[in-house]
């Protein structure tokens, strides 16, 4: 699952920074948006519709959310018409750069 994740994370971060050498001189924005752990369906979908392993995946840590997400979209389509984001790469504060290593709090 880890390596599917890394392979699409790398064809997507290749396939806009192409975009960006193709649209050239077209004043056409193309952002990356890379978040770490986001709870939404996709845990549900990860453990065949388990929603007791879904919401065990995400106890003890505060995960991004969709307004998240949504929030860094917004900020960087507001951006003056001549300023382009390559790339915005978020993960919450307990989580690493260490692809999955999360700090929990269990009671």
């Amino acid at each position: 699952m880890v390596v599917i994740c890394q392979l699409m994370l790398v064809s997507t971060n290749m396939l806009s920074l192409e975009m960006r050498a193709d649209l050239i001189g077209q004043n056409i924005r193309v952002t990356s948006i890379e978040p770490g752990f986001c709870e939404t369906e996709f845990a549900q979908v990860r453990f065949k519709g388990d929603a007791q392993k879904a919401s065990q995946f995400y106890q003890g840590m505060q995960a991004l959310t969709a307004d998240d997400i949504a929030e860094s979209i917004y900020w960087s389509a507001s951006l003056p018409a001549h300023m382009n984001v390559n790339k915005i790469e978020m993960m919450p504060t307990r989580q690493s750069f260490a692809g999955f290593a999360v700090h929990r709090e269990l009671d």
